[in-house]
């Protein structure tokens, strides 16, 4: 269902729908798995490494997170969950810079942000402008597509500063909020077929792709969000067959 690369300490973590979770580790050029105690039983849908490479979380069709982190009295890799309020399958994380906020979007419609502080691996921080109780499982906050309810997140990601998150919903919608800024919402229904995914480029840049066979960039300023072209060019050559420029 999904996989991540740790590029500093080079493990790789993977997830399926057999609900389970294996941390590989490069050894004698052999990729050695070792198993997660998820303790989730239905299917973990997607992963994601922290910043600091010290855990990571697990998305699930459980309604809920297992963010997991390695117990050296044990030598395994263990899980503790984040489960209110989310009400359906989790479908996308992503971490803020600090290695102790994480994002996610589920098939309720909803994106959230969560405390996803260990006090086992992580070292206390100042308060973030995403909120100061850093409780693990304690919500910062909750955003929708659309007051008329939206459509389920296919992908969530913070900016390289952390200050503002973007997510995409099968509604064709793209949202962009900033915890500087009152932390409302700037929604855009668009007239693509539905993003599955989206980055930022820099801190005022999206690219997103989905179902439309070319990625698109998106501008946002503080307050507006605004189409600023595709990136993959379709045009006509003279024997009237189509090519793709960048």
């Amino acid at each position: 269902m999904s996989i991540d690369w740790a590029p500093k300490s080079n493990r790789i973590v993977t997830c399926a729908a057999d609900r389970n979770a294996y941390v590989w580790t490069l050894s004698d050029n052999k990729w050695k798995p070792t198993l997660v105690l998820l303790r989730t039983n239905r299917a973990a849908t997607c992963v994601k490494w922290s910043p600091y490479e010290n855990k990571f979380a697990v998305g699930s069709g459980a309604r809920l997170i297992a963010i997991c982190y390695f117990e050296k009295e044990n030598d395994w890799w263990v899980s503790k969950h984040i489960k209110k309020p989310v009400r359906s399958t989790v479908t996308s994380v992503d971490w803020h810079p600090n290695n102790l906020i994480l994002a996610c979007g589920s098939t309720d419609f909803k994106t959230r942000i969560f405390s996803a502080y260990i006090k086992e691996v992580d070292e206390k921080t100042e308060p973030t402008p995403w909120g100061s109780k850093i409780q693990m499982g304690h919500m910062l906050a909750e955003f929708s597509n659309s007051d008329q309810g939206g459509g389920w997140v296919h992908c969530v990601s913070f900016s390289a500063s952390g200050n503002r998150l973007a997510w995409v919903g099968h509604d064709s919608s793209i949202s962009v909020v900033d915890c500087n800024r009152g932390m409302v919402p700037t929604i855009v229904k668009h007239n693509f077929l539905p993003f599955l995914t989206l980055t930022w480029v820099n801190e005022n840049t999206i690219v997103a792709a989905g179902h439309n066979y070319f990625p698109v960039r998106y501008s946002y300023d503080g307050q507006n969000l605004a189409l600023a072209g595709k990136i993959d060019q379709m045009t006509k050559k003279e024997s009237g067959d189509r090519k793709s420029v960048v």
